[in-house]
């Protein structure tokens, strides 16, 4: 990331608080629960209304995508991409479905740190909102504190931190600092250019199990087809749809997958 956008979305970040702290209030109002995000995300979507799947797209860039039909809601999650940075993606979404999804959603970025990310407010909120979900203040700080007593070096910090939180790395490193544990941003500006080769190396070095930093290439598309093909089959015996048009979305939505999905 380019160290001015960095210090840029530090700024913005702490700008933000109130309105995001407004909308973690309605995430925990609404699910109730304020555990490991990563191990109920499902749950977390029944509660929103919303069916959650993976499927492993040709583009490990892209990261979700939230579709409302108006009939049903769903959240496509890119499980091409690193489990951390899914996580992410998820939270992030979280956000977008609770406030309205914007007309303009791009949901190709780089962890939703895309060259917009700096000028656009929502999307701002959203990346803010998805740091308090997963590293929440307190306990962030905390483990922060227990850390930093063992390791000198902040990328190790930083590891230990990715590693207990399921966080992107850059995600952490604006974290410390829009949080103020940290104030000297140019002490950071070279862990900007690490790149995932040596992250994982210093995974490595601390013996840190490195299965966040890898994709599941989990693919749940053929259960969601499943689910659709029984209940079009009962909206037609019902006549509540006729074969043809259950016919024509099932092979569209077929399609479509077959484009999108990452080839074996």
């Amino acid at each position: 990331m380019d160290f001015k956008r960095f210090k840029e979305i530090i700024i913005k970040n702490r700008t933000y608080t109130a309105n995001v702290k407004e909308s973690i209030k309605i995430f925990n109002d609404k699910v109730r629960w304020d555990g490991n995000i990563p191990k109920i995300m499902k749950e977390i979507g029944e509660k929103l209304g919303v069916l959650i799947f993976q499927v492993p797209l040709a583009d490990k860039d892209f990261g979700a995508v939230f579709l409302d039909t108006g009939y049903s809601k769903y959240l496509l999650l890119n499980s091409s991409q690193p489990r951390n940075k899914m996580y992410f993606s998820f939270c992030h979404d979280i956000y977008h479905i609770l406030n309205g999804v914007p007309e303009y959603l791009n949901e190709k970025r780089e962890v939703h740190f895309n060259q917009d990310y700096a000028s656009n407010d929502n999307e701002c909120k959203a990346n803010l909102f998805a740091a308090n979900l997963l590293m929440p203040e307190v306990e962030f700080r905390k483990m922060y504190d227990l850390y930093k007593d063992d390791n000198k070096e902040i990328e190790k910090i930083v590891a230990k931190l990715m590693n207990y939180f399921s966080s992107p790395f850059v995600a952490v490193l604006i974290r410390l600092y829009e949080l103020e544990i940290l104030e000297k941003v140019e002490e950071v500006k070279g862990l900007l250019k690490y790149e995932d080769k040596q992250i994982k190396e210093l995974f490595d070095s601390l013996w840190l199990d490195k299965d966040i930093l890898e994709p599941t290439f989990k693919d749940e598309m053929p259960f969601l087809l499943e689910m659709l093909k029984i209940e079009g089959t009962d909206l037609v015996e019902k006549r509540l749809m006729s074969e043809y048009n259950f016919n024509r979305i099932i092979g569209e939505i077929e399609k479509i997958y077959s484009v999108i999905r990452k080839k074996d």
